[in-house]
């Protein structure tokens, strides 16, 4: 099975790339965005989820859901039936890997939809992150996640103002914009999705999706507008909230 590419590319001036790209508050989706942290005093590292490449997201707004993830993650790590991507009535579960720069790494999400509002209640008051996940995500989280990784206890961090933009179209490419805005970060993200096609082999496929990086960057300066010198990373986002 070979895993879409998702490329990525952070966008400086966002005030600026927002009103070039003509993106206003009404076109966006909006959310609020938490994110699963260990408890002060459990370990001496400031965020040991992430740490552990475990990232646990909860969002709440226009529509809600919760994503359990490991970034980056190795193949061997996972372990059936985590090696494919499938579907339930209540999970989504997607291998993919993200190009930024020169930097790729895979992905592995599991993602569980939740009544509009409903997440935003539960943060509100305090509820352990842990307590709200699907029976499939603490198994994704039991399964493929290393020994050790202090995932009991957890406190939400956040909000983060969170606006997404789907459907933009930048020349050829379909991009979704992201913004992330928390304490004193403000960042601005594309990301453009290429598939494998039908028959197309690995290298063919990983030669076509950085032509396409190349290309989709072309038409962002084309626009006038400046690449950020660091991607996007959920250290920076909770960094924001927390000012460590």
């Amino acid at each position: 099975m070979i895993a879409p590419i998702d490329i990525k590319v952070t966008l400086d001036d966002v005030p600026g790339a927002l009103t070039a790209l003509g993106l206003t508050h009404e076109r966006g989706r909006h959310h609020d965005i938490w994110f699963a942290e260990v408890r002060p005093g459990v370990t001496d590292a400031p965020f040991p989820l992430l740490s552990n490449h475990l990232i646990i997201r909860i969002r709440s707004g226009d529509t809600d859901d919760l994503t359990v993830a490991l970034r980056p993650c190795r193949q061997g790590q996972l372990a059936e039936p985590w090696t494919r991507p499938f579907d339930t009535d209540s999970v989504a579960y997607r291998l993919n890997w993200e190009l930024s720069g020169t930097h790729k790494v895979l992905t592995a999400s599991a993602v569980s939809e939740r009544p509009k509002g409903s997440l935003a209640t539960q943060m509100a008051s305090g509820t352990d992150p842990l307590s709200v996940l699907d029976p499939a995500q603490r198994q994704f989280v039991v399964t493929c996640t290393p020994v050790g990784v202090p995932v009991d206890h957890l406190r939400a961090l956040g909000p983060v103002s969170a606006t997404t933009w789907p459907g933009i179209t930048i020349d050829q490419f379909d991009v979704v914009i992201d913004r992330w805005a928390a304490g004193d970060v403000d960042l601005l993200e594309l990301c453009h999705q290429v598939v494998p096609r039908q028959g197309e082999g690995l290298d063919a496929f990983e030669s076509r999706a950085f032509a396409c990086q190349q290309s989709l960057t072309r038409s962002i300066r084309r626009r006038g507008l400046h690449l950020a010198d660091t991607e996007v990373t959920t250290e920076c986002v909770l960094a924001g909230l927390t000012g460590v």
